[in-house]
């Protein structure tokens, strides 16, 4: 016990945090890290040598204590490493929103509700990485937690396309829509895939693409391709808001996270989990 209570007399005395390097910060946690994890174990130890009447039980401690510093040690890396990797993951998820955000800031503030002069059309060009600090949060912070990615299809409108209204082939608004421009998506949640296509909500639901950034909320309904390609029986509608610079802003359904990520995500529902997206033109990527 004496043993352990100078150790703990070395961990309270630190210098003076302000004046500590990145380096001696990590050194520290380190230590207090080691400290915790070792008095935890010997305590373990001492509960279990408590009958003094085992033989040779004070030639045992020393090697077995020794052991436990080093599986302390060991532990403690492991934990501060998680903890750097939490860190490091954090600090990327808000350099990636904080550019998204900034852009929504700057459309709620103008006056004309967009950034005039911009053109969209160049998201068919690439893709869009996402990214949520509010999946990563609702997850416990998981250090190999993967998000996804978004791809977006333009087709040109084409007079030859079969589309069968929902509501009879001899509808005249259907056989108008059929001829309009049409988008199709791809996106990779995790290790699932989902795809869209504007056409399979004709006539009662149209998505089509801004022609400039716009805060508007644009829907679209995804089917999971795991699933054969059938739409899921939860609810999976897409929302998107084209923010323009290259960023998006993606409402998903928590129930369709659900399914991708499990754990607390199971069991809820009537939510939405907000990713960001940031533009990457096929150039780009190596």
């Amino acid at each position: 016990m004496a043993a352990r209570k100078s150790d703990a007399a070395r961990r309270d005395a630190k210098p003076d945090d302000a004046d500590a390097s990145p380096l001696a910060h990590m050194m520290r946690e380190f230590e207090e890290l080691v400290w915790s994890f070792e008095t935890s174990l010997l305590c373990s130890l001492d509960h279990d040598d408590s009958d003094d009447s085992h033989p040779h039980l004070s030639e045992r401690r020393g090697p077995r204590r020794e052991a436990i510093r080093h599986q302390a040690c060991r532990l403690a890396i492991s934990e501060l490493s998680s903890n750097y990797r939490r860190k490091q993951i954090r600090q990327s998820l808000h350099t990636a929103e904080s550019l998204a955000k900034n852009v929504e800031e700057v459309l709620l503030s103008s006056a004309t509700g967009g950034l005039l002069g911009e053109d969209l059309t160049t998201v068919h060009n690439g893709h869009f990485r996402l990214y949520s600090s509010e999946l990563f949060e609702m997850l416990g912070q998981p250090t190999d937690l993967r998000f996804g990615t978004l791809r977006f299809h333009a087709h040109p409108s084409t007079a030859s396309l079969d589309v069968v209204s929902l509501e009879g082939d001899g509808d005249d608004d259907a056989n108008h829509t059929s001829h309009l421009p049409w988008v199709s998506l791809e996106m990779a949640l995790n290790s699932s895939f989902f795809v869209a296509d504007s056409l399979e909500t004709l006539p009662l639901h149209a998505f089509r693409m801004p022609e400039e950034p716009s805060l508007q909320n644009r829907g679209i309904l995804s089917r999971k391709l795991d699933d054969g390609g059938a739409f899921p029986d939860y609810d999976s509608w897409l929302l998107f808001t084209f923010l323009g610079n290259g960023c998006l802003k993606l409402e998903v359904p928590v129930e369709m996270c659900a399914d991708v990520y499990g754990g607390p995500l199971v069991g809820r529902e009537n939510e939405e989990v907000v990713f960001w997206g940031v533009f990457v033109e096929d150039e780009a990527v190596h």
